[in-house]
C-alpha cells in the first residue's frame, strides 16, 4: 500500500467507535442545549447584523444625507423661490375690484374678465398651497433638520 493510500485510510477508511459515556459526560453535554442560540442562530443573526452594519446602513445614510440635503436646501435655505400669496395679494385685490364693478354694471366678473374664476381659483389654492409648505417646514423643524 502506497503512503498516499495509507494515510488516506488512516483518515478515512476507519469508522467512528462509539463511545459509552458516563453520567459526567452526559451533564456536560447537556449543557449545549442550555445555549440561548445554538451555532447556527449565532450565524444566522451575526449576518443579519453584519450585512447591516456593513452594507445596509452605509447604503440608506446616503439615501437619507441626500434626501435630508435636498429638503434642507428647498424647505428651510429658500434654495427656490416659489410664489407666495403676498406676491399675488395686489392681483386678488383686483380681482374683487372686477368682480365689484361688474356687479355694479349687473354682469358677472366672468363677462368682463373671462379667466376671472380660474385666476382667482389659482390664488385660492396658492394660499392652500404655501400653507401646506410652512406645515411641511415646521414638520421638518421638529425633526431638526
Amino acid at each position: 500500500m502506497s503512503t498516499e493510500k495509507r494515510a488516506f485510510s488512516r483518515l478515512f477508511g476507519k469508522k467512528k467507535k462509539e463511545v459509552a459515556l458516563s453520567k459526567e459526560h452526559k451533564v456536560a453535554l447537556s449543557l449545549v442545549d442550555s445555549f440561548n442560540y445554538d451555532y447556527t442562530s449565532l450565524e444566522d443573526e451575526t449576518g443579519r447584523l453584519s450585512y447591516s452594519v456593513e452594507e445596509w446602513y452605509d447604503e440608506k445614510f446616503q439615501e437619507f444625507y441626500e434626501a435630508r440635503s435636498v429638503l434642507r436646501d428647498v424647505y428651510i435655505n429658500n434654495s427656490e423661490s416659489f410664489i407666495t400669496v403676498g406676491d399675488v395679494s395686489g392681483d386678488k385685490e383686483i380681482l374683487e375690484e372686477i368682480r365689484t364693478k361688474a356687479e355694479e354694471l349687473g354682469l358677472e366678473a366672468d363677462d368682463v374678465y373671462p379667466d376671472w374664476q380660474l385666476h382667482f381659483d389659482a390664488i385660492e389654492y396658492l394660499d392652500y398651497l404655501e400653507g401646506k409648505f410652512d406645515d411641511q417646514v415646521g414638520e421638518l423643524n421638529s425633526l431638526g433638520l
